[in-house]
């Protein structure tokens, strides 16, 4: 089950017109934006990731903090050809990534947002597509002791202001401890530029019918939220 980005905040700082009088004096100093991987990018970016994803107040009434809440960084969920997971470092380039996990007190089951900043689009594009390699490649996925079946790609999601978007459908049939569980889930992730934000939802399967629209609606609300982060941040 695939576990679902620089931001580029640099201001062109232009000089006066050739005729004006200021020509003529000391020319002021050029301004330069930082490496994209330097410490001021990083402590953007993880400033932009800490205020995107989602507190439990942000999911509504009836969620708690999961345990463990946040994961700061938080690594790369791989699968590997025999299609056992595994958990590594974030790949090259990643300057930011946040995780966090809230707790459903009707259903006591788990969802998660996930916020990754890199140095660049491209690097942010490959990481969507290593998500979409897993999930095409297997359909029948475990992690230790816990196990998801039907694992396949869905329908992107309808979400406005994504450059590029991805949905990944299955149930989870055993949990951590490898107790049986009937428990469907998504994971719907999308692209702003070199961010991707994801959001992992389980229910009941008596509500599964409301797993789409409502990991959609989280979606579009994580989109909207580093629109707002990067504008707020803006000189």
């Amino acid at each position: 089950m695939a576990a679902a980005l620089g931001v580029g905040l640099v201001a062109l700082l232009g000089g006066g017109d050739d005729d004006s009088p200021a020509a003529a004096g000391p020319s002021s100093p050029a301004v330069s934006s930082p490496p994209p991987d330097s410490s001021a990018s990083r402590a953007r970016a993880h400033a932009l990731a800490e205020r995107v994803a989602m507190t439990p107040e942000d999911w509504g009434a009836g969620y708690t903090k999961g345990d463990p809440y946040e994961r700061d960084p938080a690594g790369e969920y791989e699968v590997g050809q025999d299609c056992k997971g595994f958990e590594q470092a974030a790949r090259s380039g990643t300057l930011a990534a946040v995780s966090r996990t809230v707790l459903n007190s009707r259903s006591n089951l788990y969802s998660t947002t996930d916020v990754r900043v890199f140095v660049d689009a491209e690097t942010a594009e490959s990481f969507v597509e290593s998500a979409e390699d897993t999930t095409r490649r297997c359909p029948t996925q475990q992690f230790d002791k816990s196990r998801w079946s039907s694992v396949r790609q869905a329908a992107a999601p309808e979400v406005t202001g994504l450059d590029q978007a991805m949905a990944e459908e299955g149930t989870q049939t055993a949990d951590a401890a490898g107790a049986k569980t009937d428990f469907p889930y998504v994971v719907y992730t999308g692209r702003t530029g070199d961010t991707v934000v994801s959001v992992i939802v389980y229910e009941t399967r008596a509500d599964a019918a409301a797993l789409g629209p409502r990991a959609q609606g989280l979606l579009q609300k994580l989109q909207q939220r580093v629109e707002s982060a990067r504008a707020s941040a803006s000189p």
